[in-house]
């Protein structure tokens, strides 16, 4: 199990890590597409491994071929290189059907890891109650 916990920036932590699963995928942008095995995903984006600079668009669909399903998982996706690393896409339209198979996909093999982390909140100082003596 892999996951990617850092953000494209290198700053901070991701709040969805991202997970490697071993699976059939294609995408098509702008009348082109790719094919491959094996990207990174969380129920808000996947990463593709092509390095390489392509002719895709900002918009492209990813279609995934998740185990116990029939039908391809299909998002709509903005899509971005990075550079060195990969196409890093975000998921703008998935049907609910499609993103609830992906969460119980993502729970089934990586667990409670799968799940977002809680935004951290500053710690409150307790304030000292003085109490004056008359």
């Amino acid at each position: 199990m892999r996951t990617s916990a850092t953000r494209f920036d290198g700053g901070g932590r991701r709040r969805w890590p991202r997970f490697f699963l071993d699976l059939d995928w294609f995408v098509e942008s702008n009348g082109c597409s790719a094919m491959g095995r094996g990207l990174e995903l969380t129920v808000r984006g996947a990463k593709l491994p092509i390095t390489c600079s392509s002719p895709f668009t900002d918009e492209v669909v990813l279609h995934v071929s998740l185990p116990s399903r029939e039908r391809l998982f299909k998002a709509r996706c903005t899509a971005a290189h990075a550079e060195g690393r990969g196409w890093v896409l975000t998921f703008v339209e998935v049907s609910p059907d499609d993103l609830q198979l992906l969460g119980h996909t993502l729970i089934g093999e990586f667990g409670v890891l799968a799940l977002p982390e809680r935004p951290s909140r500053p710690r409150r100082r307790q304030q000292e109650h003085v109490i004056s003596e008359s």
